[in-house]
């Protein structure tokens, strides 16, 4: 097979396995209720199809960036705006993950916790915070 129809059989193969995945990850938070749930908190739930509309295009520039490895000079400013707003995001989805599947009421009981629930929430935004920095500012994995 010739590079140049291998190389269009990996975009290909890219574009399909990623919408794939990108379907799956959408129907994951329809399914939780992550847009709407913050739509809701904030009172801007006529906003809704916007919020859709900017995460499908955040995660269509996204896999282009990881796929084509697009190199974007913006500077550590710029990447720290999209490593807060990525984990704002993570963030949201987990604590609406664990609302759905009821995680911190089953964990409490099961640890027999009595006391301490604020910090043990703490310790967990401190410790994705802190994985986060390592990650982005430190290049942790490079």
């Amino acid at each position: 097979m010739s590079d140049g129809l291998l190389t269009v059989l990996y975009y290909v193969c890219g574009i399909f396995f990623g919408t794939a995945v990108a379907a799956g990850l959408f129907a994951f938070i329809t399914t939780v209720g992550v847009v709407t749930r913050l739509a809701a908190g904030t009172k801007t739930a006529k906003y809704l199809m916007l919020y859709e509309t900017i995460a499908i295009v955040g995660v269509t520039l996204a896999n282009g960036v990881d796929f084509f490895q697009w190199q974007i000079p913006l500077g550590v400013i710029f990447r720290s705006m999209c490593g807060v707003f990525t984990g704002v995001f993570v963030g949201c989805l987990a604590a609406a993950l664990a609302e759905v599947v009821n995680v911190f009421p089953v964990m409490t009981r099961r640890i027999k916790l009595k006391v301490g629930m604020p910090y043990l929430v703490v310790a967990f935004a401190l410790g994705k915070g802190f994985g986060a920095w390592y990650e982005l500012i430190l290049g942790a994995g490079k």
